[in-house]
């Protein structure tokens, strides 16, 4: 009885005899930026389109190898936004593999990074194109669970400062270099909770909710967009080869010249051309994703680039990192019941020429109330002191030895 040779069933042979192929989503008359935004506008669905969508187009579109300082991309959105659609996307243009979740370890993720950037990981000195960490789900327990998660968001925006070492048995460091494009997607107010005040200055927030929940001016810019006919499937197209017009574009020796022309007159000492709003911090994260843009073709010129970007962080002041917490919320609200009658007597008594009475609350009071909310579940945060001292600061309190005081 002779045995059967077995044969092993690819089932990506299969998949490309029968799945639609990116090919026939791609048009070789528009440029590399032009399809990716048309690739996602197709899959994602966003509120305030025409201010996101340039912007997400863009950073799936960086090159790591020639950036400097990269703001983390946050998709922020409910069950069901879309959310994970733009990290899934952005592997596959990039040609990973991977995308990383709540329940990797530390190691996992820096050891993948470490592999990813480097021809030669041993030597570390030759970087690889295309590197991306693509982080799924990620949730405020992941960070509080495991510090050095949270580290390697918070010094692998920058390459100045995103060399981590260990130590290893024999009494020697090893080194990681955590820098890279990052998207994470989350249901959790990362850009909001106390607890990761200084990585929200390094967070490019974009706002994703499911099209049910639009309002009618979001809808507008979809009214000639089926969602249940039009919208595009990610895991339903087959993607191999779509990582060579990344490659392609970045490999050329004029992109790059232009990348480090346009970084250098953008961060180019002494007085600028351009005026914008944006402050110090948001200004350099923004850079060398501008720069990025104005060689894709996203922005026609640096004005036009820092116009957009300066509008998106005046939206982004007011709309999404002004949002307040549960805890702030709960705060105000106990802060109007115990001195709101008070400041209306105080604005009475000033009309009339006579000083205010100064507004104090008990320690005592505030701590038993925020206790009560914890108990009921009602907060995001789990509490300490030193988060209450902070949320209070920010809405104009101070402790002293008389109580919580309003800031004069």
């Amino acid at each position: 009885m002779t045995q059967e040779t077995a044969i092993y069933l690819d089932p990506n042979d299969f998949y490309k005899q029968e799945m639609e192929s990116w090919e026939e989503l791609w048009n070789d008359d528009l440029t590399l930026y032009q399809n990716v935004r048309s690739i996602l506008s197709q899959s994602v669905l966003l509120p305030q389109r025409d201010l996101m969508l340039p912007i997400l187009a863009t950073y799936i579109l960086i090159p790591s190898k020639w950036a400097l300082i990269l703001p983390i991309l946050f998709s922020w959105g409910g069950k069901g936004s879309g959310k994970s659609t733009t990290a899934i996307f952005a592997n596959k243009l990039h040609g990973k593999n991977q995308t990383f979740s709540s329940t990797d370890t530390f190691s996992a993720i820096r050891n993948a990074l470490d592999s990813m950037r480097w021809i030669d990981p041993a030597e570390k000195e030759m970087e690889k194109e295309g590197v991306i960490l693509a982080w799924d789900n990620l949730h405020i327990s992941t960070l509080k669970r495991d510090e050095r998660i949270y580290q390697l968001l918070l010094f692998g925006y920058s390459r100045a400062s995103d060399k981590i070492s260990i130590a290893q048995p024999d009494g020697t460091n090893k080194e990681f270099f955590v820098f890279s494009p990052k998207i994470i997607s989350s249901v959790d107010d990362i850009h909001l909770c106390p607890d990761f005040e200084e990585l929200h200055r390094r967070l490019l927030v974009i706002p994703h909710k499911s099209f049910e929940e639009f309002n009618s001016e979001e809808r507008k810019l979809y009214e000639d967009f089926d969602i249940f006919t039009d919208k595009l499937d990610i895991d339903s197209i087959h993607w191999e080869g779509i990582e060579e017009k990344f490659y392609s574009f970045w490999n050329n020796t004029d992109n790059c010249k232009l990348y480090a022309k346009y970084r250098s007159m953008l961060t180019r000492k002494g007085k600028k051309e351009f005026t914008h709003q944006m402050s110090s911090n948001q200004w350099v994260i923004t850079v060398d994703l501008m720069v990025t843009g104005l060689i894709l073709g996203t922005w026609k010129s640096p004005s036009e680039a820092i116009s957009h970007m300066d509008s998106y962080w005046k939206y982004a002041d007011k709309h999404i990192f002004s949002q307040l917490g549960a805890t702030t919320e709960h705060l105000k609200q106990f802060i109007e019941e115990e001195v709101g009658t008070q400041r209306i007597l105080n604005q009475q008594l000033i009309e009339k020429g006579k000083p205010g009475i100064s507004l104090v609350i008990s320690p005592q009071k505030l701590k038993n109330r925020i206790a009560y909310h914890h108990a009921r579940g009602e907060l995001e945060i789990n509490p300490r002191q030193q988060d209450i001292i902070i949320i209070m600061s920010r809405l104009g309190w101070r402790l002293t030895s008389k109580g919580w005081m309003e800031k004069k």
